[in-house]
């Protein structure tokens, strides 16, 4: 799971994931962030953040079945987590979340979106080549995509 920098004096409220990693900005002082990214970002920026994410994740040697987006501001408990990824595990489904198709490609849509191992291994080539054209990371994601290809996606 992969988690962004939260900025509030109460994250350990968001910080019910144990096995979350949370991925933080360079200049973050604040304890619990596991991996610091090589810069600092503004909300304009989080397509920035993604990409660096990602790549982390891409040189991670241990892999992963499935990787969650989750907002700093989304309180969800370990065991209802736990169903989604177990109900997505049974399906051929590769993207979960709130979908949307209004940029010509299908990109996941807020608070929560989940991915299986194939979609970082197919990103992943791609992060060198990608330039950042829209500055929601959720819509740069859907962008490595580029997909419209319904079967791939599924509701959470």
């Amino acid at each position: 799971m992969f988690r962004g920098d939260i900025s509030s004096p109460l994250y350990d409220l968001f910080a019910l994931h144990k096995r979350a990693t949370r991925y933080c900005d360079n200049d973050t002082t604040v304890d619990g962030c596991d991996v610091k990214l090589p810069n600092n970002y503004k909300w304009g920026s989080l397509s920035d953040k993604l990409l660096d994410a990602l790549d982390v994740m891409c040189r991670e040697p241990e892999k992963t079945d499935f990787y969650v987006k989750i907002d700093d501001d989304l309180i969800m408990s370990e065991s209802k987590l736990d169903e989604i990824l177990k109900a997505m595990a049974t399906t051929d489904c590769q993207v979960a979340g709130d979908i949307a198709l209004d940029f010509g490609f299908y990109w996941p849509v807020g608070q929560l979106y989940i991915f299986r191992r194939a979609i970082l291994e197919k990103i992943c080539p791609l992060l060198r080549i990608t330039t950042v054209f829209h500055s929601s990371e959720d819509i740069t994601f859907g962008s490595l995509l580029n997909s419209t290809d319904k079967s791939m996606f599924c509701s959470v």
